[in-house]
């Protein structure tokens, strides 16, 4: 028996309609799509704070700040002046998902609480936090050639948030 495809449409809630028909009657089919699901107010809520870089997602809204210093002074290491610059994006609900995605499959709410320097020594401290799903967890990583360097899960987030918009 052959079957052939009338209609096929898609609705907002990502689910699929697709008419099939044999050569006598109409078989009616509806599909979920499964590559991304609704996403929730408030499902995520992430901040990434560097020295001159911090990113705030909470759901589809994402704001970039750059810190800048100028230095007048080309021996000097005190800048003379400092700026930031802020940009405000939308990111699309695909992109939510694959970030969600991407943390869980990164385990990142099973990485220790610091990494690095110890508080006190002397580094450039690095915070990923991340609410979502019912969890809240912050990570800081103090940066010093002298100790350990970050973790490969904290590091593959702050590479994808690094990316985004870039």
């Amino acid at each position: 028996m052959y079957y052939f495809i009338q209609n096929i449409s898609i609705r907002r809630n990502y689910e699929i309609i697709v008419l099939i028909y044999d050569y006598d009657n109409c078989i009616c089919r509806k599909f979920q799509r499964t590559g991304c699901p609704q996403i929730k107010s408030k499902q995520i809520h992430l901040q990434y704070k560097s020295p001159n870089k911090s990113i705030e997602i909470k759901d589809t809204s994402l704001v970039i700040t750059e810190k800048k210093d100028v230095f007048e002074n080309p021996v000097s290491s005190i800048p003379t002046s400092s700026s930031s610059e802020e940009k405000n994006y939308t990111l699309t609900k695909k992109e939510v998902y694959d970030l969600i995605k991407f943390i869980q499959d990164n385990k990142f709410f099973d990485l220790n609480p610091t990494y690095g320097a110890p508080e006190g020594e002397r580094s450039y401290p690095t915070t990923l936090s991340i609410k979502m799903h019912g969890k809240d967890k912050e990570v800081v990583y103090r940066s010093n050639p002298s100790f350990e360097s970050a973790p490969e899960a904290f590091r593959k987030i702050e590479g994808y948030l690094l990316k985004l918009r870039k």
